[in-house]
């Protein structure tokens, strides 16, 4: 009977053992994909980024300074050209109304009224005029 019962304990501890083993594993699995699902979560936020001049946010998507006049130019010109252009070319006032009007002249850009052209143009030189 003693045999017996020493076999049986140490079934048992090996028993209880894996039953600690296991559930350690699943433990840290579960733990492992927490980890990686707030990870990921964490890498898709968009990084808010900032204009180095002015300070300005920068929209995530299109890049440009979010200042006054932002939604006008997003409108207008966002949806016809890469805003890459936009930001890569700098000039005054004059030359970018000159633009304007080439792309309205070539391009067939429609005309703004005056106080729609008037916010492109002070956005355009405010934030990326030379």
């Amino acid at each position: 009977m003693n045999s017996f019962l020493r076999v049986l304990g140490q079934f048992a501890f090996v028993i209880i053992l894996d039953v600690l083993v296991v559930g350690l594993i699943y433990y840290e699995a579960e733990r492992s994909k927490v980890a990686q699902a707030n990870a990921r979560a964490e890498a898709a936020k968009p990084v808010t980024m900032f204009d180095p001049r002015t300070g300005l946010e920068l929209n995530h998507r299109t890049r440009l300074i979010m200042g006054d006049g932002y939604p006008v130019v997003e409108r207008e010109c966002a949806q016809c050209h890469p805003t890459q252009i936009i930001r890569s070319y700098r000039a005054n006032r004059a030359e970018w109304l000159d633009a304007i009007r080439w792309m309205q002249a070539e391009k067939g850009l429609k005309k703004f009224d005056s106080k729609t052209e008037e916010t492109i143009l002070t956005y355009l030189e405010n934030y990326y005029g030379r």
